[in-house]
């Protein structure tokens, strides 16, 4: 009987639990391709709080790590490479640009390789000038130095081919199918069904939430919405400081910080309309899963976000807030337009975008190594 191959995930700060897009993306394929006949092993950090052996067959090994902004990621990557190069791995798959150039030891061990780019990392404001520098090294290596590399967006591939000459590979991020959930927990932040307009993302400067926040604050009407903020500050305790002094002493805009699975499905079953005003993206999966969930969907005119919202939704120019303004009191004003958008972006979500074709494809691309 022929041997699976076996594939080992280095980049991501594990699974199962976090919030991350790199992760979610992970715990969603790699039980799949699991049941489909492959071995999969990811690398985690050690400080996770969901320590455990396996997941739902997924192996789970867990290496040293520097929990700041600028070490982080390497350090892990570098000591998951360093203890799977003498491992059994058939195929080492690498995620994001800070992790790329551990691909060329990976191959100097006879490995196969695939790197998957999640965005344009190095143009996120968090980073330095050394930090913008070696991210650009890591695009450079995403696309030059592995078997595959995967682009999880359209424009993302399309920006990495014109720059680079490659041929890189577009398989979508995904989403499963999100029940609807009566509104519950969330009436202990004084809101119901439709009471408000949301944003969840990461707390962090490219994905803009000032510029929402200063939009709410200029709506004439409100109808009585509120706005509710959920998501992480991850290395970003100035930014988030800076948005909660802007956003005052307004009773209408809350803090949720970040929200368990439960509350995290009412928010997105119950908002009036879902905002993702960020300026940079490669395929957002928290707005891949608000349109899963039928939300009424306002997004900055990134090609990213354009490519994927399509006429599911309303853009804004990204970075005016006066523009946004009038895209949250436009459909304020009309909520049969709404409810349209809602139905739209649920049938172009479960037409397009689901985890176990995009599985298939991940499959595909290993077996085409091996």
């Amino acid at each position: 009987m022929k041997k699976p191959i076996r594939v080992s995930q280095i980049g991501s700060r594990g699974i199962p639990g976090h919030r991350g897009g790199v992760e979610r993306v992970i715990e969603a394929i790699t039980p799949r391709l699991v049941a489909s006949g492959f071995d999969i092993t990811v690398y985690c950090a050690n400080w996770s709080k969901y320590r455990q052996a396996s997941y739902l067959g997924v192996k789970l090994r867990y290496v040293y790590s520097i929990p700041t902004k600028y070490f982080d990621t390497f350090v892990r990557s570098l000591l998951s490479t360093l203890r799977d190069i003498v491992g059994p791995s058939d195929i080492i798959h690498f995620h994001g640009s800070g992790s790329a150039p551990l691909a060329l030891l990976a191959r100097l061990f006879g490995k196969k390789v695939v790197v998957t780019v999640h965005g344009l990392d190095w143009q996120r404001r968090k980073w330095s000038i050394f930090g913008r520098w070696f991210l650009t090294l890591g695009e450079y290596a995403a696309v030059k130095i592995p078997h595959r590399t995967v682009a999880v967006g359209q424009e993302l591939k399309r920006a990495l081919d014109a720059q680079y000459g490659g041929s890189v590979v577009y398989i979508p991020n995904g989403v499963e199918q999100r029940p609807q959930r009566a509104a519950d927990k969330i009436s202990q932040f004084g809101v119901g069904t439709r009471g408000y307009i949301l944003y969840l993302a990461r707390l962090v400067p490219e994905k803009q939430c000032h510029v929402l926040i200063e939009a709410f604050k200029r709506l004439e009407t409100k109808n009585g919405l509120k706005l509710l903020i959920a998501g992480s500050a991850w290395h970003s305790a100035e930014y988030v400081a800076s948005l909660r002094a802007l956003a005052g002493a307004d009773s209408d805009i809350a803090f949720l910080g970040e929200v368990d699975e439960a509350l995290l499905e009412e928010l997105y079953s119950n908002c009036y309309a879902y905002v993702l005003p960020s300026e940079v993206e490669g395929m957002s999966l928290s707005l891949l899963e608000a349109m899963a969930f039928g939300a009424c969907i306002i997004a900055s005119d990134i090609t990213a976000n354009a490519d994927l919202v399509g006429d599911s939704g309303l853009l804004f120019e990204t970075g005016n807030a006066v523009d946004l303004s009038s895209k949250i009191q436009d459909i304020i004003a009309h909520p049969d337009g709404a409810e349209v958008y809602r139905e739209r972006a649920l049938r172009r979500m479960t037409s397009e975008f689901n985890w176990d074709g995009i599985s298939r494809q991940w499959g595909a691309l290993y077996l085409g190594l091996s």
